[in-house]
Formats: C-alpha cells, sequence, structure tokens
C-alpha cells in the first residue's frame, strides 16, 4: 500500500462523493456507501475488511475523515 498522504485533490473529491450520499449527515452507514465501494470490484470480503480498518472508532459508520481512509485503501488496493 502507500505511504503517502491523501493529496489535497483527493479530499476534495472524496468530499464531493461523501456530500453526495450523506443527504446531509456527518456519517455515511453501509447502505449509502455500498454503491461507491462496490465500484471497485473488490470481493464483498475484502471491502468488509476495508470498512472495518476504515471504521476506527467501530461505530459501524464512517465519518468524513473515515471515508477519507477506506477510499485512499480502496484506490491502493485497485490500482497495486
Amino acid at each position: 500500500m502507500s505511504n503517502k498522504k491523501i493529496e489535497q485533490w483527493e479530499v476534495e473529491r472524496y468530499w464531493e462523493i461523501f456530500a453526495s450520499l450523506a443527504n446531509g449527515s456527518t456519517h455515511l452507514d453501509g447502505n449509502q456507501a455500498a454503491s461507491v465501494l462496490k465500484n471497485s470490484q473488490l470481493r464483498d470480503d475484502q471491502l468488509e475488511r476495508v470498512w472495518d480498518l476504515a471504521d476506527v472508532d467501530s461505530d459501524g459508520k464512517l465519518d468524513f475523515e473515515e471515508f477519507c481512509v477506506a477510499m485512499r485503501i480502496i484506490f491502493d488496493l485497485v490500482n497495486g
């Protein structure tokens, strides 16, 4: 996996995606995030592991920072 930080352009892109899914909420649940995460074509077991890694407070939801982590992990997995 990449060890570099998430770049500003990535944060801005992830915010666009997060805001479009969150409907004004500060967190995404699994149903809200599923469509974007599944676009990666990763297996469900891989996506579950990504979710577990990104959901650092284990509340079953992703806030924006956690969503950025999930998206970056997925990007790195998909792109080697």
